[in-house]
């Protein structure tokens, strides 16, 4: 038997040459075809290992969608060779057989399982919230979580980045104090954070040109980093496609023409479009607008006759389309009209079809009896087709999936997609379509704006609505969005409708301020639309010595402040000595009023600073018997001004008391609402 080399070839193809003959090279493929020859001379019938077969294949494709030939691509070689010589001599020279193969890939390999083309990343999307699709060099690649590339996933899929949209932040990276972030993710962030304490100049600046897209940082301070920032879809250093068709619904604008989704021309035709452009009519029984709702479920009819209950409750009237019995479901979504002649035509539910067979106002997948239909399975949340496509309860931008899509952050309608201020200004939006969130204690039934106001020094602020096109209200809360402690809420302060709040003093840390509608109008509708906020911030304000206020944020006020010991009216008014601040036990057991501001002792209210435990004051005994003295009603500035094994919690409540992190339990909502204790301060954090 002849001797034969075998040779690996590209695409992971082998072949052998036996001896060195005259042969043809025959290569069969149902995706291309090729062929090739070789001639050699000589008396060989016993080919050995010196003889040399190099084989060299070219790949040509060809025409249809396969434009990148890759391994997925079948092909096999075949090789034939025939020693055209007959002798029976063993050469004793080295052969040398060289063959070029040519193939041209002549057919279509749509079907072969090649990864689709691509153009953008939104083209790759997957529907594993852990998986991430990326466009390289044409083709789509899917790899574990890692959106901001610094190897570290984010928590939810197995990993511990607290933010996985910035590189610069990860349970191993070093405390950055002036990107607005919390780096080291620790819970705090710049000023906060312990690794700050000796750094004069920390918080966050934003840069005035805004974010640029390559740089790797932060410059706007909204802790995302380049293409993972809102503000950098859409340009061409984060990649541009053609044009926006076959993309309408995913929330960008990813042609980079300034226009998003169905606002793109290029998507006048898209089905998704025309239809999400139609109004519910909230009594026809249809789903006008394709987002599987019809009708009173529809949230576009919240408030709206006839789906809200005008009057007194009265029997469930099955067949006029109104909530007569005030229990918010309407005709035969109402239980009591089960039995109704008028709801015989309602039948179980198909799921497929586009029809509300069983009556309850929701269609197909949006209806809980198709909770199991394989239709029906859940797939990534698409944030701008009105549907629950994740099946989480959350839809589009009030999913947080969606938070950092343009389409989403533009809208700031909620917590996650609050729109951050650091300084002075005038900012505009609308309010249009936004759902009902939240509400303050003056007003607020109707769909909101949201921003984040970031302080790092004490400011005076000031915000009204004027130049708001509708009822508004304004209301902000201290370090929590969602719970955090109402500070002010006003309707119609700033004139013609318009709100206004002032606050004059805002101590360093994190605030939510939402521009909110009054109410909906049960005939007029919701009120919404073009909004306006205007914002002065005057950070660092003198302090003024006779208004009862701490005006500078140094938590001293008036003649208790350093700075007014030799006001006029503060000046030996101790009983001829300089007043001092009525901090701590000493102070408040004195019987002296130490500050001149009319009240000594527990009576003040920096011996009875705290709002829950109300049964203490700032004399060093333990008035409740739980074993903690004062209870946090010492007011302090620092530290020193604690007793022992006390610190002051100088980034919420200004009160002394021992260690956070030593109660049982998070004691945080009692001594400031909205925080939450930090191991890392062992204070309440917002």
């Amino acid at each position: 038997m002849r001797g034969c080399i075998v040779g690996s070839l590209a695409l992971g193809l082998v072949t052998a040459a036996c001896g060195r003959s005259d042969f043809t090279a025959v290569v069969g493929d149902d995706h291309g075809s090729a062929s090739g020859s070789s001639s050699g001379t000589g008396h060989d019938t016993d080919a050995t290992t010196a003889d040399d077969a190099t084989v060299t294949v070219t790949i040509t494709d060809g025409p249809t969608s396969d434009t990148t030939p890759t391994a997925s691509d079948s092909v096999s070689v075949s090789v034939s060779i025939t020693d055209t010589v007959s002798d029976s001599v063993t050469d004793s020279v080295t052969d040398s057989v060289s063959d070029s193969v040519t193939i041209t890939d002549t057919s279509d390999d749509s079907s072969t399982g090649d990864p689709p083309l691509c153009s953008v990343d939104a083209e790759c999307q997957t529907g594993d919230p852990c998986e991430i699709g990326t466009c390289d060099a044409g083709m789509c690649e899917t790899s574990v979580r890692d959106q901001d590339g610094d190897g570290v996933p984010p928590a939810q899929c197995g990993g511990g980045d607290c933010n996985d949209l910035n590189p610069n932040t990860n349970p191993g990276a070093d405390e950055d104090c002036n990107d607005g972030d919390d780096n080291d993710c620790n819970g705090v962030a710049d000023c906060f954070d312990p690794a700050c304490d000796d750094v004069p100049d920390c918080g966050c600046v934003p840069a005035p040109g805004g974010e640029s897209c390559n740089n790797g940082q932060d410059d706007d301070c909204d802790t995302t980093v380049d293409c993972n920032d809102a503000d950098c879809a859409g340009t061409p250093a984060c990649g541009c496609a053609g044009d926006e068709s076959g993309l309408c619904v995913d929330g960008f604008d990813d042609d980079c023409d300034g226009d998003i989704d169905c606002d793109d021309a290029d998507c006048a035709a898209d089905v998704a479009c025309t239809c999400m452009a139609q109004f519910e009519q909230c009594q026809d029984g249809q789903d006008d607008d394709c987002d599987l709702l019809v009708d009173c479920v529809d949230p576009d009819c919240e408030g709206l006759f006839p789906c809200t209950c005008l009057g007194n409750p009265v029997p469930e009237v099955c067949d006029d389309g109104q909530d007569n019995d005030c229990d918010e479901l309407v005709d035969c979504a109402d239980p009591n009209c089960v039995l109704s002649a008028s709801c015989d035509d309602c039948s179980p539910e198909q799921c497929q079809g586009g029809e509300d067979e069983d009556c309850d106002g929701f269609v197909d997948c949006a209806d809980e009896a198709c909770v199991f239909d394989p239709g029906c399975a859940p797939q990534a949340e698409i944030c701008n087709n009105d549907l629950d496509d994740d099946a989480d309860g959350s839809i589009d931008c009030e999913d947080s999936d969606c938070f950092a899509t343009p389409v989403c952050v533009t809208a700031q309608q909620n917590c996650g997609t609050a729109a951050a201020i650091f300084a002075s200004g005038t900012f505009t939006g609308s309010t249009a379509g936004h759902p009902n969130n939240t509400g303050g204690s003056c007003g607020g039934g109707a769909g909101e704006a949201v921003f984040e106001l970031q302080l790092f020094a004490p400011a005076h602020v000031t915000m009204t609505s004027v130049g708001t096109s509708f009822d508004s209200v304004l209301y902000m809360r201290a370090g929590n969005c969602a719970v955090g402690q109402e500070l002010a809420c006003d309707d119609d302060s700033g004139g013609n409708f318009a709100a206004s709040i002032d606050l004059t003093l805002l101590q360093p840390g994190i605030y939510f301020v939402f521009l909110d509608g009054y109410t909906i109008d049960p005939i007029g509708g919701p009120n919404e639309g073009n909004w306006q906020l205007n914002v002065e911030i005057d950070f660092d304000p003198a302090e003024v010595c006779d208004d009862v206020i701490d005006n500078d944020g140094d938590v001293y006020a008036d003649c208790g402040d350093p700075d007014c010991v030799q006001a006029p009216g503060c000046a030996g008014c101790v009983g001829g000595n300089d007043p001092s601040a009525e901090f701590g036990a000493d102070a408040c057991t004195n019987g002296l009023d130490d500050d001149c501001d009319g009240t000594t002792d527990c009576v003040d209210d920096d011996c009875s600073a705290s709002d829950f435990y109300v049964t203490e004051c700032c004399d060093g005994t333990d008035e409740n018997g739980n074993g903690i003295p004062d209870d946090f009603n010492c007011r302090c500035n620092n530290d020193l001004e604690c007793g022992d094994n006390q610190i002051c919690y100088d980034h919420t409540a200004d009160t002394c008391g021992i260690p956070c992190t030593s109660f049982f339990g998070d004691v945080c909502p009692f001594v400031a609402p909205g925080s939450s204790c930090n191991a890392a301060t062992d204070q309440c954090e917002y």
